[in-house]
């Protein structure tokens, strides 16, 4: 259906925009730039795509279905960078308009977000999970950033992981739904230690936060087997949008999801 990804988190990926500015340690080798420059595409300048139409292709389908997809925003740049705010609006019309469409929206400039959501945002869409990059130590303040933004679902995504982020995350995750951890990937990708991720896992497991292994650090991140065990957990809400969406399409029903 549509722009299928080779992300196994999501159903598809939608760039509004591509290109971005590089934050931090975790933009060294980004994986959006290197594709870019393989089919010989700037990076530095954050410029409009032409793929807007296909989100209510994919809203059409899913709802005649009675199925809920998910969509990586901007896998390709950053959904709040600043150089985008001339087109913003209108992207988040089109969110807004995609209720069988559940958008992962992930930055590493939290502090942006306040400024940058829609009039009519309110608790937050239902449809939309609000997520943030902490790659080392010194940025988990980015969750504390997040956590002040209303949302009906807020999740980290520790990737690229370039250290142990514990025992320092246990005091950043309140409030935290998801986490999806991951090592680097490329030609040149830095090391993870195993035990980082597995200190993160077992904190979630003993939060009750549903834990997600992307994958080992790699030229190809292929081995997503965490001590011999796959962990693509999604959080509890994601499942009561299914069901809801399975009730619409057997009433005859449409409408967003509700939180």
């Amino acid at each position: 259906m549509g722009n299928k990804t080779k992300i196994k988190s999501v159903d598809h990926t939608q760039n509004f925009w591509r290109g971005c500015t590089k934050v931090s340690e975790g933009c060294a080798h980004c994986y959006a730039e290197a594709q870019e420059q393989r089919y010989g595409r700037g990076f530095g300048t954050v410029i409009q795509t032409k793929t807007w139409r296909d989100p209510k292709k994919w809203q059409k389908a899913a709802a005649s279905d009675g199925k809920v997809e998910m969509v990586f925003g901007n896998s390709l740049g950053d959904f709040f960078h600043p150089h985008a705010d001339q087109w913003r609006a209108e992207a988040w019309e089109i969110i807004r308009s995609t209720p069988n469409l559940i958008w992962r929206l992930t930055t590493k400039r939290p502090e942006l977000i306040a400024d940058r959501l829609p009039k009519d945002w309110g608790a937050g869409y239902p449809n939309v999970w609000i997520g943030t990059t902490v790659e080392m130590k010194k940025y988990l303040g980015r969750l504390d950033t997040l956590r002040e933004i209303p949302a009906v679902a807020h999740y980290l995504a520790a990737e690229p992981l370039l250290e142990d982020l514990m025992p320092e995350l246990a005091d950043h995750i309140e409030d935290i739904g998801w986490v999806m951890v991951g090592g680097e990937s490329g030609s040149r990708h830095r090391p993870m230690d195993s035990q980082w991720a597995r200190n993160i896992r077992d904190l979630c497991q003993s939060r009750g936060i549903a834990f997600w292994f992307n994958g080992h650090a790699g030229r190809h991140q292929g081995n997503t087997l965490l001590d011999d065990k796959n962990y693509p957990s999604y959080p509890a809400l994601l499942e009561n949008y299914r069901r809801e969406a399975r009730i619409k399409k057997d009433l005859g029903l449409g409408g967003r999801p509700q939180a």
